[in-house]
């Protein structure tokens, strides 16, 4: 065979190799690959989609913050009395006050300052909620003369009766305000003896561990909240128990005989502290008595379970409302 022949032979050969590789190439190319479903490449061309642009969602207004209230403004004031200057503490609420906003007129106890029993005493949240004015008259060498007692006060025969009417037309000038008089042991007799001589100088008493230093000879109702313990070694809690004062049971009798309360009390215990009620008495007047079970001569700060005695004091002032 020729050169020439075989030539040709080889490029035939040739041909027909790359024809068939071709061929082959194009039956790849239309056949689905073996590791892309039908599914995955719809999916593949999906996310070549553009995409809808996100609805915006809707954006909550902040709420405000509540503006707290002003601070409480605490003033000390002076007056004459009897020929001496006296003083008293006056706590205003910093958001001022209406004409329906009580005035609290506390008496100390015996061997402290207004100031100690501000902090003691645990009413200072009326004031800063703009529920309550707080007074604190100053009693001369930390004590209140209620009439033969107590200390240095009764040993220098002071005025206190004539302290305490002239210092309530300074506190509530145009006497619209509600008024009340609160009194803690010592202070607690000196009310006793202006409920007594003076029944109508405020709207209301509240007497915490205390007692009339005699009988009260007044026949004039008034709305009065007794508050003693059941464990109080100077004034006794019935009659029998010790101490000489008259019995809390006793007196508080003694003070709905006076007012005409002769209802049945609607009593509610709270923890320790029961509070009987006596209401529809002569005039509208209400007779009171708190007692704390296991109390002592101590002022009632109270627990979880038991309200103390500002919060016992405020529910008579206002008539039941929360604390």
């Amino acid at each position: 065979m020729s050169h020439r022949h075989r030539g040709n032979l080889l490029a035939a050969a040739a041909i027909a190799v790359t024809a068939a590789a071709v061929a082959a190439t194009a039956l790849h190319l239309a056949r689905p690959h073996r590791g892309t479903s039908g599914q995955q490449r719809a999916q593949t061309v999906r996310s070549t989609a553009p995409r809808p642009a996100p609805t915006p969602s809707t954006v909550p207004t902040p709420t405000a913050t509540p503006t707290p209230p002003p601070p409480p403004v605490t003033a000390t004031h002076t007056l004459g009395a009897g020929g001496v200057t006296r003083q008293w503490v006056q706590v205003t609420p910093g958001g001022g006050v209406t004409a329906t906003t009580p005035i609290l007129v506390f008496l100390h106890g015996r061997s402290v300052t207004p100031q100690e029993e501000i902090q003691r005493d645990g009413l200072l949240p009326l004031v800063a909620q703009g529920r309550a004015e707080l007074v604190y008259p100053t009693g001369i060498g930390k004590s209140w003369n209620a009439g033969g007692c107590c200390s240095t006060a009764a040993a220098q025969n002071v005025d206190d009766v004539g302290f305490i009417r002239a210092l309530i037309p300074q506190v509530d000038p145009v006497r619209i305000r509600p008024v009340f008089l609160v009194g803690y042991s010592n202070g607690g007799r000196l009310a006793y003896t202006l409920a007594c001589q003076d029944p109508g100088l405020v709207d209301g008493f509240a007497i915490v561990d205390a007692m009339p230093l005699r009988a009260c000879n007044s026949a004039r109702p008034i709305s009065i909240l007794q508050i003693d313990g059941t464990a109080d070694n100077e004034i006794p809690y019935k009659p029998g128990d010790s101490g000489a004062e008259t019995p809390a049971t006793t007196q508080v009798a003694a003070l709905r005989a006076r007012d005409g309360c002769t209802a049945a009390p609607v009593s509610v215990r709270t923890g320790a502290l029961t509070v009987a009620t006596w209401s529809g008495c002569r005039d509208g007047t209400r007779v009171v008595f708190a007692t704390y079970q296991g109390g002592t001569h101590a002022w009632p700060v109270g627990d979880t379970t038991t309200p103390s005695g500002a919060m016992t004091i405020w529910s008579f002032v206002s008539g039941g409302q929360p604390w």
